[in-house]
């Protein structure tokens, strides 16, 4: 399943996830917006380490330091860059712009596309080094 697709069948469940909530503005994990805004985390972050990996096939970096590696050694370091660029995407993101991107699919490519573009070189440097 395309993380499209993830995002589309979890966005319901963010959006009403809202109407259900009793608490006030932060954002408990014990809530219902508070396990949506999880979900919409979760989504993200996977939207972006898919996004991640396409791009850094064709990162020249990347191509030149993975030539010689094998499959196994090619898959470790994609993980390591793409969970930094993970992580370091959610810091770029509020649960604004998460919620706008759970209702607009050009929103939310543009935003992944956004996070991936900002934090990528960054991690491909931090992990090669």
């Amino acid at each position: 399943m395309t993380s499209l697709k993830l995002i589309a069948l979890f966005s319901p469940i963010l959006l009403l996830s809202g109407c259900a909530s009793t608490g006030g503005m932060a954002i408990d994990p014990t809530t219902a917006i508070g396990t949506a805004s999880n979900v919409g985390t979760a989504i993200f972050k996977t939207a972006v380490d898919q996004k991640c990996r396409s791009e850094l096939t064709r990162n020249q970096y990347y191509k030149l330091a993975s030539v010689a590696m094998t499959d196994t050694q090619k898959t470790s370091l994609q993980d390591n860059i793409c969970g930094c660029v993970s992580q370091n995407a959610m810091q770029n993101v509020n649960i604004v712009d998460l919620a706008t991107a759970a209702t607009n699919s050009t929103a939310r490519a543009q935003l992944v596309t956004k996070a991936v573009t900002s934090t990528l070189q960054t991690c491909v440097g931090q992990v090669l080094k």
